[in-house]
């Protein structure tokens, strides 16, 4: 992803619209008793989007968003997505091919991941909560979710980026007796018409 003012401006504007959103909406909406909860998945996906440096602070912003939005412990959430968008954009400069299924996993395995550690957090950090086993259907829920909405927030985000984003062919190694094969069809230094001028 290349960085200029305007990209900037843009990736401010998204990070805004989508941590008021996970406040005034998507916290508000319950189904099957469990509400949406986005921005881990948003953290993926700028990780998937932009490399390991702009999910990181991505990330790290929209942790820091939401517990200053919330009534939880400020600060708590930060380094949880600050991993999250690292660990989606260190994926992305492996050179790995990023398709459908790939943003659908990485966004689900975000929200799990985010609220199993999340959890555990709160209850070491002497917080009032606890953990049970009922909370389970809730953390297979709001991964489901997490899923669900992946696709939408990919287009979303992919369309407000677009251009600024670096696309790069996929290259395939070619393997060794190919290159062996190629190197001796090239003719010896001397032997071509410029030997002749």
């Amino acid at each position: 992803m290349i960085i200029t003012t305007r990209t900037a401006a843009r990736i401010g504007g998204l990070i805004l619209l989508l941590a008021v959103l996970q406040v005034s909406f998507f916290s508000q909406v319950e189904l099957l008793g469990t509400s949406m909860w986005i921005l881990p998945a948003c953290a993926a996906i700028f990780g998937l989007l932009g490399g390991s440096l702009i999910g990181a602070t991505v990330g790290f912003t929209f942790g820091f968003l939401g517990d200053a939005m919330t009534d939880g412990p400020l600060g708590s959430a930060c380094l949880v997505f600050l991993a999250v968008g690292y660990l989606a954009g260190l994926y992305r400069e492996r050179g790995d091919f990023v398709d459908r299924p790939t943003v659908l996993v990485t966004c689900g395995l975000a929200t799990l991941g985010s609220n199993v550690v999340l959890g555990l957090y709160t209850v070491v950090v002497g917080f009032d909560s606890s953990l049970s086993a009922s909370l389970v259907p809730d953390l297979i829920l709001q991964a489901f979710y997490g899923v669900l909405l992946a696709i939408p927030l990919y287009a979303l985000i992919h369309r407000v980026l677009r251009p600024a984003l670096i696309h790069e062919p996929a290259t395939r190694r070619r393997p060794a007796d190919l290159d062996r094969w190629t190197d001796e069809l090239d003719p010896p230094a001397g032997n071509g018409p410029e030997a002749f001028q």
